[in-house]
């Protein structure tokens, strides 16, 4: 019988475990790194896998080793951490939080579940770092395209922190599983920019190579012809290529269905044998010895004779204390034959030993195929409950939803489950909430509205609509519906006692400008906050009291007090750590973070951001609103202050669900399209706006794709699209009046283009002008959108001031008369933020050139220049240097004083240059690779006219840029 893949050397596979060797070492030496090795099904991943393991384990690595499995939607959180761990028993007595994946730990009291996430992760991070202490550490993770939404988010986690820990990771997944919205796609795509991260595709052997293997396969018992035929047929696939030849070497004319090829392998089985195979095929995943002579019903020889005989004819192999399909395509080919019959009994003993071990979520898989309605519900429940309390909110919402679709087919559902249909529905909402599903948070607690209402109870009908309104604010769309479930929440508790569900209504109440209600009174505001917080107090609530204190807070910043807020925020935020109110947290920290941008210290509102949104990815709610908020608050930020490296990299949210991903991702064009990259605008809003039809997304991409029109030349499509974002924004519950303003000064300057060209042709721009004025009042006094407070807030922001002052230059150069004044009072508004300030130089340049001012317009020219040179900002390069053509200036380009040129972050690194750190300790510093800090040192040194690094401090010192 023709040999085994595993039995001969490996082959045709030199560079890849290269790859791998290369990354074990430079993690010897303390560099921790991670290899996502991708292939086609049976292409020979695990093949190179277990020859890199094992020469690791004969040179003294540490190895680890975890394979995920293929059990339908149902998932086992952290699976594979768990089989990969399962032998650390004495190292991790450290971490108490490691008791739901190491057996033998004392499991700790369950606690709050995004401070329990977060410690879990931090345990499993913490092992691995300790592990690799005395050597390194090989974690190998296997078929991560069968990886539950937990494990995804661990190996995230993971992945993201790689530094100096002597740690490799290699994960195996199947790309020709990776169907267009597979949950494994966006993670791949974020952690492979991860510079730590590399990524190596198997490709099928070459035509060569697979002449050498099937040769080496056949051993000298197939003819050259026959070894050359079966080298075509597989198509350099290491595992057609085995079944082909071991089919060629009975002289079999197989089929040409791969399900066939596989099945004729089992059905040279013996009869006890293959009732052995179909049974394991029912489990999914790998069947312990004792359970599979359960479900076979078979005698101790009778079952170890039918194994043995599986396992030599290479059908199942041996692992650990239970036996598994050699390859899963062989599994699903011998699943896919069973009977109908056939599988229902299968699926029911598995039942019945899932029952037995305790483990709901494989109880609810099984009963669920065995047509065990009831214990499918019951087991369901169960399974969501132990998925929230590991922390894994995408697994207990998937749970729950097969639950709720089982309610109306079995009989007496509560008494069954435990709990009514309110509760899961109330469950459901708040899962996907801390999933990031904002669709589905809503429809089910639209549903628990509904269903609370057929309920005497007046408290119980005002939480659900409580709930309601809290899922549907960060749609931004659904002012009325957020304003009608508070109204009418108040009135089902107005006149009753204390109680925490009054207490929670009344704190919403006192948010109404989060909604965009419109003539919001503070002091009314601030009595019902007042309320609340004594109704907390009352109730025993200590997390509606911290979210109550939060809002005080705010009312600081209202009125102006604005380091007063800050100081009350952070004194919130410590409160809601201490108590483990997370998301009251979170708020707390963003808001400060607004606090920051009013201020102008868009640094600081920069490094607020990160903090809120990693302390949500933490915690378990890195897709929550607030989580989202946190991300794009920071895009924002980095927008401005010109690091627009790192905003990109911060765009890419690996694992993120369509609303987030589409929120985050609008915010990466503004950047591409200051970068000239208007293909990847355009195609970042159609791939947008197939994934979601969120208003605030559309605004943000409206402005971006007008940008892009104006930039090439087309204002007519540049104000076609301000007049579909102006739309959107009438849809919005909370409109930006910052976001307002940027688009309609976007939308008169593309009006003040067209009039310019119409002006040039002899004809009236009048329509035109009167066009732009309507933009410009309906900006100036957005009240249907944003209430009076929040445009009384915002008109002090940066990134307000600035485009209102553009917008008012604009409308001069709409007019006709194009004044320099105007553009110098943008230039100085637009002072925090780089591009723009930019925007408003070359603009002043060209209203100074039509007032003869040409040595000044020459300076502008040259500031321009240079600096959107060291931005990359090359539209804007390139228009300057048209207007310096035209004009008859000055080439531009000689050196400018740098003072004029660094972006802040150039000046960042620069200063911790001159401190005597590496580019690597500057990465660390300022949260950058150590290859974009590379680059912005480069960039330093040419603007400078300085040869080296050295060179590049003492020419800053020289010129004073330096203390």
């Amino acid at each position: 019988m023709p040999g085994l893949g595993t039995q001969i050397p490996l082959v045709g596979r030199v560079r890849e475990l290269d790859t791998l060797r290369a990354a074990l070492r430079r993690s010897r030496e303390g560099h921790a790194s991670a290899v996502l090795l991708a292939g086609d099904a049976g292409v020979g991943k695990s093949r190179l896998l277990a020859e890199f393991v094992d020469g690791a384990g004969r040179d003294g690595v540490t190895v680890l080793s975890g394979r995920c499995l293929d059990v339908g939607e149902a998932g086992l959180p952290y699976l594979p951490f768990a089989e990969a761990l399962s032998t650390q028993q004495e190292a991790a007595q450290r971490w108490p939080v490691l008791g739901g994946l190491v057996p033998g730990l004392a499991t700790p009291e369950p606690a709050d579940q995004s401070v329990e996430r977060l410690r879990l992760f931090d345990a499993v991070h913490a092992l691995l770092a300790d592990l690799a202490t005395p050597g390194p550490v090989l974690l190998a993770l296997e078929d991560l395209h069968w990886a539950d939404a937990s494990t995804r988010d661990l190996v995230l986690f993971l992945l993201s922190r790689l530094d100096t820990q002597r740690l490799l990771v290699v994960a195996t997944y199947r790309t020709d599983d990776l169907h267009r919205r597979h949950p494994l796609r966006p993670l791949l795509a974020g952690v492979s920019r991860l510079p730590a991260v590399t990524r190596v595709e198997l490709a099928p052997l070459g035509a060569a190579d697979t002449v050498a293997f099937v040769t080496a396969l056949a051993d000298g018992a197939l003819p050259d012809a026959t070894v050359h035929t079966v080298a075509e047929r597989s198509e350099g696939n290491p595992f057609f290529c085995e079944e082909l030849t071991a089919a060629a070497s009975r002289g079999v004319t197989l089929p040409g269905g791969l399900a066939e090829l596989l099945l004729a392998r089992v059905e040279r089985l013996s009869s006890e044998a293959q009732r052995v195979v179909r049974a394991v095929s029912g489990a999914a995943q790998l069947v312990a010895h004792t359970s599979l002579r359960t479900v076979c019903g078979l005698g101790e020889d009778a079952l170890e004779s039918a194994v043995r005989e599986a396992v030599l004819h290479n059908v199942l192999v041996a692992a650990g204390d239970g036996y598994a399909f050699r390859h899963a395509l062989l599994r699903e080919a011998v699943y896919d034959d069973l009977l109908p019959g056939e599988r229902v009994r299968l699926h029911a003993a598995y039942a019945r030993l899932a029952e037995e071990n305790g483990t709901p979520a494989a109880l609810a898989h099984h009963s669920l195929r065995s047509h065990d309605l009831p214990t499918a519900l019951a087991a369901s429940v169960r399974a969501a409950g132990q998925a929230a309390a590991m922390h894994a909110p995408g697994d207990a919402l998937h749970h729950l939803e097969q639950a709720l679709q089982l309610w109306e087919a079995v009989a007496d559902p509560e008494r069954i489950s435990g709990r009514d249909r309110l509760a899961l529905l109330r469950s459901a909402s708040a899962m996907a909430s801390a999933a990031g599903e904002v669709d589905r948070a809503v429809t089910y607690a639209g549903s628990a509205v509904t269903e609370a209402d057929q309920r005497d109870d007046p408290e119980l009908a005002a939480e659900t609509r409580h709930q309601l309104a809290v899922a549907l604010i960060p749609i931004h769309m659904h002012r009325a519906e957020v304003s009608k479930a508070v109204a009418e929440a108040w009135e089902l508790v107005r006149d009753r006692p204390a109680s925490l569900v009054r207490a929670k209504v009344l704190a919403l109440r006192a948010r109404a400008w989060v909604w965009g209600a419109p003539d919001v009174d503070v002091d009314v505001l601030r009595g019902h906050v007042e309320q609340a917080i004594a109704d907390a107090r009352a109730a025993g609530a200590p997390d509606v009291e911290a979210d109550g204190l939060v809002t005080l807070a705010a009312f600081e910043h209202w009125q102006g007090n604005t380091g007063l807020s800050t100081e009350l925020g952070l004194a919130a935020a410590a409160r809601a750590a201490e108590i483990g109110a997370v998301r009251v947290e979170l708020r707390a920290l963003h808001n400060v973070g607004s606090n920051f941008v009013q201020s102008g210290d868009l640094r600081a509102a920069a490094r607020m951001a990160e903090r809120v949104w990693r302390r949500a990815e933490e915690s378990g709610l890195g897709w929550s609103d607030l989580g989202v908020e946190g991300r794009i608050g920071e895009l924002f930020d980095l927008f401005a202050l010109g690091d627009w490296d790192t905003a990109l990299a911060r765009a890419e949210v690996p694992g993120a669900p369509r609303f987030a991903r589409a929120r985050i991702g609008a915010y990466s064009a503004p950047v591409l399209v200051a970068q000239g990259r208007f293909a990847e605008v355009r195609a970042l809003a159609a791939r947008l706006a197939d994934q979601h039809d969120d208003s605030r997304t559309g605004v943000l991409l409206g402005i971006a794709l007008a940008e892009a029109a104006q930039w090439r030349g087309d204002p007519a499509t540049a104000v076609a699209e301000i007049h579909g974002v102006t739309d959107r924004m009438r849809t919005l519950s909370r409109s930006s009046l910052a976001e307002t303003r940027w688009a309609v000064a976007v939308g008169v300057s593309a009006l003040a283009d067209l009039a310019e060209q119409a002006r040039r042709r002899g004809e009236d721009a009048g329509a035109l002008v009167e066009e732009g004025t309507q933009f410009a009042r309906w900006a100036a006094d957005p009240g249907e959108l944003v209430s009076p407070v929040q445009i009384r807030l915002e008109e002090r922001h940066p990134d307000t001031e600035a485009p209102t002052a553009r917008l008012a230059a604009e409308l001069n150069r709409l007019r006709g008369d194009d004044d320099p004044d105007s553009w110098a009072r943008a230039v100085d508004r637009a002072a925090p933020i780089p591009y723009w300030q930019l925007l408003a130089r070359w603009r002043w340049a060209a209203a100074l050139l039509a007032q003869g001012e040409r040595d000044a317009a020459a300076e502008q020219v040259r500031l321009v220049h240079d600096a959107a040179t060291g931005l990359g900002a090359r539209p804007l390069r390139a228009a300057v240097a048209d207007l310096a053509k035209r004009a008859r200036l000055t080439t531009p380009g000689a050196a400018a004083p740098a003072g004029d040129v660094l972006t802040p972050r150039e000046r960042s690194v620069l200063e911790l240059v001159a401190g005597g750190l590496t580019n690597r300790q500057v990465g660390e510093r300022l949260y950058i690779s150590e290859k974009t800090a590379s680059v912005h040192l480069s960039r330093v040194m040419a603007k400078l006219g300085a040869g080296s690094r050295t060179e590049a401090v003492s020419l800053a010192h020289q010129r004073g840029l330096l203390g």
